[in-house]
């Protein structure tokens, strides 16, 4: 079997690695610049991606896509600002019933969602732990939502980053001085976004990987990231701070109750205190009982019905 694969964004990257790890382990010819290819397999990006033009210069080739996230999603297949579904593929892979119901009401056809969940959730939390762990140090995960938020199309928020991060230094100024924010950035902002905040208690996380960043820090605070669902899933203490929240909350894991959403500001300074007290109040359920392993295989499984296997 000849694959050719595409990603652009990280989200994307992280969903179709896992699969065409396990297709290479059988065999498969696998790559990027692959021609005449038995299927195309993409991870999804929103506007004029790559992923994009490769699918239908195509033509009549089977395509897969594997979807990451709960948000955006007749914009990740369709003309930047129109909904038009000019970029369907033969098939969507998807996370739960959540994600399929959501896209059904959006317009996709039926039988082109099939529910495998994300194969990056099979071990994502794996590199993860506790060893090194640092209380006093809150590790904020950034997204660059202000600039998709400002896309034509895309979902409009009413809390950014740099919405979130205010707020959080604001009551931080106030928390005992032992405790200090860490920023990690996401792989799409500059090196220098946020470098007027830098400070004593204000720093980069600059480790080599995000899960070492993850590993080293007590509680973890950011807006809708996955990768919040990811630290959870190791074990750690997480806050999801949306405040003045539109529409259904972006962190799926919010609305079951993997993670705790934290909705405005003096809800947030409650909980920084309570944290610094070393109180954690808050109960969560296991995220393995939500989306259970074994997402890759059954990605892989679509891929051989697609390619006639």
């Amino acid at each position: 079997m000849r694959v050719l694969f595409s990603a652009q964004d990280p989200g994307g990257k992280n969903a179709i690695a896992p699969v065409i790890e396990a297709l290479k382990n059988e065999g498969a010819e696998v790559g990027e610049n692959i021609k005449d290819p038995d299927i195309f397999i993409a991870g999804t990006s929103g506007g004029d991606s790559p992923d994009k033009h490769s699918m239908q210069e195509l033509g009549e080739t089977p395509s897969l896509y594997v979807l990451d996230f709960w948000s955006n999603y007749w914009q990740r297949f369709s003309t930047l600002g129109k909904k038009d579904f000019a970029f369907l593929p033969t098939r969507v892979c998807v996370m739960d019933d959540i994600a399929k119901e959501e896209m059904i009401a959006e317009g996709f056809p039926p039988e082109r969602l099939i529910v495998t969940g994300n194969p990056h959730f099979d071990h994502f939390a794996d590199a993860i732990t506790r060893e090194s762990e640092e209380v006093e140090r809150i590790l904020f995960i950034s997204q660059p939502i202000r600039a998709v938020a400002s896309l034509p199309g895309f979902s409009q928020v009413s809390c950014d980053e740099y919405t979130a991060l205010k707020d959080i230094l604001s009551i931080l100024e106030t928390v005992p001085g032992k405790y200090y924010l860490s920023i990690r950035l996401h792989p799409k902002e500059p090196a220098d976004t946020y470098v007027e905040y830098l400070g004593p208690r204000v720093r980069r996380a600059d480790e080599a990987t995000l899960e070492e960043a993850i590993s080293k820090s007590g509680l973890i605070i950011g807006i809708s990231s996955p990768v919040l669902m990811q630290a959870v899933a190791a074990g750690k203490k997480v806050l999801s701070y949306e405040p003045y929240l539109i529409g259904k909350d972006p962190l799926v894991s919010n609305r079951v109750g993997v993670t705790i959403r934290i909705e405005n500001k003096e809800a947030l300074l409650e909980a920084l205190f309570a944290y610094a007290r070393q109180e954690w109040s808050f109960t969560t359920r296991s995220l393995r009982e939500v989306w259970p392993t074994g997402a890759t295989g059954r990605v892989v499984k679509v891929v051989h019905e697609l390619a006639g296997l």
